[in-house]
């Protein structure tokens, strides 16, 4: 089977780590015979891609995961650039399987030209779920879309995957967001207290492990040198080493790290995979929605929490003093969502036949 996937390549290691966790669970359902890629938030799919290269070159068109529901600006409302009459000139199998309902609350939803684009999406694909972080409610609350749930595809990076570890010492990840800071922190004055306190958090953490910082997207670089910076045992990743041919290699850092703070929904998402603790850093609906659909909600620390220094601190101390223990509760929950996603595409295979 020649399988095209359209999913987000605009240069986030999120978005790649859930790419290889998809491309894995193709590879471990389907019998392929190669993926290509095509990046959804680019690729425009007009009547000649379709006609030439989608139905001629392909058996199985696969889009998602990602938050790709999202971009009240995007000629859709959501990223997948295709004119609505054009979606069922599509001849082979497509689903769309874990994407993320991903708008802001203060952006107020998708509009309703997304919403009659979605309706026609799912009307035409052989299969249309959402990923495991409350994006089931939020899609129902504001379309009225009752949307099934798997896990995000992200969780799925170690299946018959190896990763080599490149640092030796016990350390920590810290993975910090700068992009749309505005919308992340609220307000100047909200930023520059956030990296006061992680400065603080991260000198307390430097004591005992070293301390690495987790860019996924360029912008996140700068704040992340903003809070390492001067404090002894803590570090930066080489982001171009590894964005983004060698996303794999920063994938395999959340493996091996004693636990992660993370404030990206993949952040969160492929540390767990790994039965690796982590921290979530709240500061959009999805990072608290995936911490309490997984029955972690104790370990979701809110970034405009009035006392944020000392709750992430207690938070990183029950954290520590549970360590093995949380250790054996994520193997359990990763066999359920592991056999979540089984269900879900023993039906996939049946109907893209």
């Amino acid at each position: 089977m020649r399988i095209l996937h359209s999913y987000c390549l605009n240069y986030n290691i999120g978005d790649y780590a859930l790419g290889f966790g998809l491309k894995n669970l193709l590879r471990k359902y389907l019998k392929v015979d190669l993926i290509g890629d095509t990046n959804i938030q680019g690729r425009e799919f007009n009547e000649y891609y379709i006609n030439e290269v989608v139905n001629k070159r392909y058996d199985l068109l696969v889009i998602g995961g990602g938050g790709i529901i999202h971009g009240k600006h995007w000629p859709n409302g959501w990223f997948w650039l295709i004119d609505k009459e054009l979606i069922k000139t599509i001849k082979i199998p497509f689903i769309v399987y874990g994407v993320g309902y991903n708008y802001w609350e203060e952006e107020g939803g998708i509009p309703e030209r997304g919403i009659i684009h979605l309706k026609e999406t799912i009307k035409y694909a052989r299969h249309f779920s959402v990923r495991n972080d409350g994006s089931a409610g939020r899609i129902l609350k504001q379309t009225g879309i009752e949307a099934p749930v798997v896990p995000d595809p992200g969780f799925h990076v170690d299946i018959n995957t190896e990763y080599e570890r490149r640092e030796k010492a016990p350390y920590v990840l810290i993975q910090v967001a700068n992009d749309k800071p505005l919308s992340r922190f609220g307000s100047e004055e909200a930023i520059k207290s956030f990296v006061k306190a992680m400065r603080t958090v991260t000198q307390k953490l430097a004591k005992d492990y070293k301390v690495i910082f987790a860019p996924h997207v360029l912008a996140d670089v700068a704040l992340s040198k903003e809070i390492a910076d001067g404090i002894s045992n803590a570090s930066v990743w080489d982001f171009g080493r590894y964005a983004f041919d060698h996303a794999d290699q920063a994938v395999a850092f959340y493996k091996y790290a004693e636990f992660a703070i993370a404030m990206r929904g993949h952040g969160q998402i492929v540390p767990i995979c790994f039965n690796t603790p982590v921290i979530a850093l709240e500061n959009h609906p999805k990072h608290g929605g995936l911490m309490k659909e997984l029955n972690l909600v104790a370990y979701n620390v809110k970034v405009n929490d009035e006392d944020f220094t000392n709750t992430l601190l207690a938070t990183i101390s029950k954290l520590e003093a549970k360590h093995e223990q949380l250790r054996e509760n994520y193997k359990i929950i990763n066999q359920s969502l592991l056999e979540v996603t089984d269900d879900a595409f023993k039906k996939i295979v049946n109907i893209v036949k």
